[in-house]
């Protein structure tokens, strides 16, 4: 064998010894494995991928283990992406993981196992008509085409349920256009619809919009109505619009409102969790709620209160601190 040969035989061996132990030190923490765990949220325009991303950043500080955000398809895909182990941690509209634990609408075919970490913020209903529009009920839409949210929306689920309520059936009655919050806004100043469901964490920029080039009028919900209906779905809560959120909405506006949380899988060990969640809740809290601008109304206080069972570790983390008695 010529000398030229030999030392590139050489080079070669070398080279793979360093490669074998740089992914070595990549590949391990504290001496151990780092352990990788997902996080599933939903699109890249909303609020729960960088809230995802943020807690991903801030969990990963824990020694030894990894986390990732991934954008997914929302609530629907995340129950699933949960129940198949293919994620650890997902975000919910409160209405989702309900019917997913319970086996109710889409999940039907079987209940999907979830274990609840914390509630975050709810999503008011902004009912939203131009001012001259005569609508000053929900009932006063009767007869009326209203712009519900993108097909297949967690809105446009939500909005059904709660507009039954008042004896108004899509496609009967009233005329449902699937449109998302950006395209059901434009049609509402065309003239194409009457009205704009739109459902997200105060304040909306699609509604600070609209009040800012058009006078609007936000419709507010009956409280026995409310009642009505969060006794038939208990996931919903009743909330308030302050007065002055958007322009020429001069006093308070009273909505049903759908909350959002972070479930997990409830296999994870109890120990984990509740490390996570005293990380996002006592540790890092400041951070985890500058994560957006609808974080601001995460509180400790409301954390606790999930759709679905608590993971005992959460709960175990809740107790410490006197939100749960023992």
């Amino acid at each position: 064998m010529n000398r030229k040969l030999v030392f590139i035989f050489i080079v070669a061996f070398l080279f793979s010894g360093i490669l074998a132990a740089c992914s070595g030190q990549s590949s391990s923490s504290s001496g151990g494995d780092t352990k990788q765990y997902k996080i599933v949220t939903a699109t890249t325009t909303g609020a729960y991928y960088p809230v995802g991303g943020v807690m991903a950043s801030i969990l990963s500080q824990m020694d030894g283990y990894n986390f990732t955000a991934e954008a997914s398809g929302g609530s629907q895909e995340n129950a699933r992406l949960i129940d198949s182990e293919q994620a650890q941690i997902g975000f919910f509209g409160a209405d989702t993981s309900y019917n997913a634990y319970h086996g109710l609408e889409a999940f039907t075919d079987k209940p999907i196992k979830l274990a609840g970490l914390a509630q975050i913020y709810s999503n008011p209903f902004h009912v939203v008509t131009l001012k001259n529009s005569g609508i000053e009920s929900i009932a006063d839409l009767e007869g009326k085409k209203v712009a519900v949210g993108a097909p297949g929306s967690g809105t446009s689920g939500k909005a059904k349920l709660i507009l039954e309520a008042y004896g108004l059936i899509f496609d009967e009655n009233m005329k449902a256009e699937y449109l998302d919050f950006a395209e059901g806004s434009d049609a509402l100043i065309d003239g194409n619809v009457d009205a704009v469901i739109i459902s997200v964490g105060l304040p909306s920029g699609n509604v600070q919009e609209l009040a800012t080039s058009h006078e609007i009028n936000l419709v507010g919900f009956e409280t026995e109505k409310i009642d009505e209906i969060r006794e038939k779905y208990p996931y919903f809560t009743e909330t308030t619009i302050p007065a002055g959120t958007y322009k020429g909405i001069d006093e308070d506006v009273n909505v049903i409102s759908a909350p959002n949380e972070i479930n997990v899988d409830p296999d994870l060990d109890d120990d984990f969790v509740y490390e996570i969640t005293k990380m996002l809740y006592e540790t890092k809290y400041d951070e985890f709620v500058a994560s957006h601008a609808s974080m601001k109304d995460s509180t400790l206080e409301i954390a606790p209160n999930t759709s679905v069972p608590l993971h005992p570790g959460a709960e175990k983390f809740y107790k410490e601190k006197g939100l749960i008695e023992e």
